[in-house]
C-alpha cells in the first residue's frame, strides 16, 4: 500500500506542475509578450479562472506525503527546507500579487507576479532535483544538512525555463492577437536553452555523484528523453507537447528513484519505503478517506477545465 501512496504524490505532484506551472511560466513570460495594460491583463486573464484551483494539487499533494509517507515528508523538507520556503513563498507572492494588482500600482504588483512566478518555479525544481540526489543523512536515517548545490540550483533554473515553455504554449493557444503571437515566437526561442538545460543538469547530477544513488538510472534516462521529445514537438506545435515536456520531468525523478525515494548520503543509511511510510492501520484509514475526496477534487477540476476552454479576448470579463 506504501507503493500505491508513493505512485499517488508522485502523479498529484506532477499534476501541479503541469497545472500550476502554467500559472508560473504565464508569470515569468509576462514582461517579455504583454507590453500594455490591456495586454497584460488579457494574460492574466487567461489563468484567472484556474489560479487558485491548480494550488489544491500542491495541497493535496502534500497531504498524502504527511497521511502515508511522513517519513518521506520530514527528510525531504527538511533536507530540502531553503528551496522549498522559496518555492512557497514564490507562490504567495505570486497569488497575493495577482489578486491586488488591480487596485493600483500596477507596475510595482507586475513586478511581483514575475518575481513570485519566477521563485515558485525555481524552487519547486530545486527541491525536485535535491529529491533526485542525495541528502546528508546520520547512522539514525536522520537528516543532518541541506541539499543546496550546484546541482539542486541548475534544476531550478530548469524548471523557470521548462515552465516558461509551458506558460507560452498556454497563452498561444488560450489568448489572441499580439499576445498569443509573442507567446508563441518565446516558446519557440526557449525551446534549445531549455533542452540544453535539462541535459546539463542532468549530466552534473552524475559527473558530481548525485545520481550515483538512483535505483533505475535506465528507466530515468527513458522518461528524460521523453520530456525533450516534448520540448521537440513545440517547434511543431505538437498539441499537448508543453504537458509532455513538463509531466515526464518528475515522473523521471520518481521513476528512477523507486523504490528507495530518499538516497542517503553516504550511500548505505537510505531508509527504505516501508521505514518512510505510516503504519498499516494508518494507510488504510487514509486509502479509504481520501480516495473519494481524490475523485471529487479531479472532478471539479476537470469541469472548471471544460467550462472555460475558450480563448480569452478583450471583452471577456476580467477577474483580476
Amino acid at each position: 500500500m506504501a507503493t500505491l501512496w508513493l505512485v499517488a504524490f508522485g502523479l498529484l505532484f506532477t499534476g501541479y506542475l503541469a497545472l500550476a506551472g502554467i500559472d508560473y511560466g504565464v508569470a515569468v513570460l509576462l514582461p517579455r509578450v504583454a507590453r500594455t495594460e490591456s495586454e497584460r491583463r488579457l494574460a492574466l486573464n487567461a489563468i484567472s479562472p484556474f489560479l487558485l484551483g491548480n494550488e489544491v494539487w500542491l495541497v493535496v499533494s502534500i497531504g498524502i506525503l504527511i497521511g502515508t509517507l511522513p517519513g518521506l515528508e520530514s527528510r525531504l523538507l527538511v533536507g530540502a527546507l531553503p528551496l522549498a520556503l522559496i518555492a512557497v513563498v514564490g507562490a504567495i507572492v505570486f497569488i497575493v500579487s495577482v489578486h491586488l494588482r488591480g487596485r493600483g500600482a500596477g507596475g510595482s504588483w507586475d513586478t511581483l507576479v514575475f518575481l513570485g512566478g519566477a521563485l515558485a518555479a525555481f524552487g519547486w525544481g530545486a527541491v525536485l532535483t535535491s529529491l533526485a540526489g542525495g541528502l546528508p543523512l546520520d547512522a539514525s536515517g536522520h537528516v543532518t544538512g541541506t541539499s543546496v548545490s550546484l546541482f539542486a540550483i541548475l534544476g531550478g533554473l530548469t524548471m523557470v525555463s521548462l515552465l516558461a515553455v509551458r506558460g507560452g504554449a498556454f497563452l498561444a493557444a488560450r489568448t489572441t492577437g499580439a499576445v498569443a503571437e509573442r507567446a508563441r515566437r518565446a516558446v519557440v526561442t526557449l525551446v534549445l536553452p531549455t533542452g540544453a538545460l535539462l541535459i546539463l543538469t542532468v549530466a552534473t547530477g552524475w559527473a558530481s555523484g548525485e545520481l550515483d544513488g538512483v535505483r533505475n538510472p535506465a528507466l530515468g534516462s527513458a522518461l528524460s528523453l521523453v520530456a525533450l521529445l516534448g520540448l521537440a514537438g513545440l517547434w511543431r506545435r505538437w498539441a499537448g507537447a508543453s504537458v509532455v515536456a513538463v509531466a515526464f520531468v518528475p515522473l523521471s525523478v520518481f521513476a528512477a528513484k523507486y523504490p528507495t525515494p530518499i538516497t542517503a548520503d553516504p550511500p548505505g543509511t537510505s531508509p527504505s519505503l516501508a521505514d518512510l511510510a505510516a503504519d498499516p492501520a494508518g494507510l488504510a484509514l487514509v486509502t479509504w478517506t481520501a480516495i473519494p475526496l481524490l475523485l471529487l477534487v479531479i472532478a471539479v477540476q476537470g469541469w472548471v477545465w471544460w467550462v472555460f476552454r475558450g480563448r480569452v479576448t478583450r471583452q471577456s470579463p476580467i477577474f483580476y
